[in-house]
């Protein structure tokens, strides 16, 4: 599952360059310029880090209240960016992971981004172990023509797919298949995240509903070692 930040800030500057940063390591970054629309992209999609700017004190403050005070929010990694005089406890809290201080420099960044994205990527390979799997399921690719594929193996966030057909641009996947030994069938929206040279696909799972995860995550916990 690719690695997912959001960042709350107002400074176009600051967007630039914390972007090239979290491109140069691999972490895709998405802005908001409100509380409200970082709330709300915050409840659709997981995100491994939220970065935040002192330039907006009160801003940042909310929002990190709210999604700390969420199940989601407590596994997501917290990033400050803030003067060095800051006061990081009234401001921010007890929750924040990392502060890079400004003047923020491309280096500064990097090193305390790089340290935070390993720290994400070892939550992440806990979070999503995945079990070797052969199931037959139905791809939709576009909202449009559907065919069978193989799902290899599968995790709570997400499946590598064996297809028997190349796959062109998608824009929009989405992924139905019964569990082995389940016959409830389960639909999820899915990112491309990976393609290797077989043809085979990595994908996530995006905006999947809480039926949808709770029983995904109660078959694995069934079987750690897949069937």
């Amino acid at each position: 599952m690719r690695l997912r930040s959001l960042i709350l800030c107002q400074q176009s500057e600051t967007v630039e360059l914390v972007g090239r940063v979290c491109r140069e390591l691999g972490v895709e970054l998405q802005h908001c310029s409100t509380v409200k629309t970082a709330l709300e992209r915050f409840a659709l999609q997981r995100f491994h880090g939220v970065i935040v700017d002192d330039q907006d004190a009160a801003s940042a403050a909310t929002l990190l209240g709210e999604i700390q005070a969420s199940p989601a929010g407590k596994k997501s990694l917290i990033v400050a960016l803030a003067k060095t005089d800051a006061s990081l406890d009234a401001v921010f809290g007890a929750g924040t992971h990392l502060v890079i201080y400004k003047p923020l420099t491309h280096d500064r960044l990097r090193n305390g981004l790089r340290a935070i994205r390993i720290l994400m990527g070892r939550r992440q390979q806990r979070a999503s172990t995945r079990v070797r799997v052969d199931i037959t399921a139905s791809l939709s690719v576009n909202n449009g023509e559907s065919f069978a594929v193989k799902i290899l193996d599968i995790s709570g966030g997400g499946a590598a797919l064996a297809l028997q057909r190349p796959l062109s641009s998608a824009k929009t996947l989405q992924l139905s298949f019964a569990l082995p030994g389940e016959q409830t069938r389960v639909t999820t929206a899915a990112e491309l995240v990976w393609k290797d040279v077989k043809g085979n696909l990595g994908v996530e799972f995006v905006n999947s509903d809480p039926t949808f995860n709770r029983l995904v995550a109660s078959w694995l916990k069934a079987h750690p070692s897949g069937k």
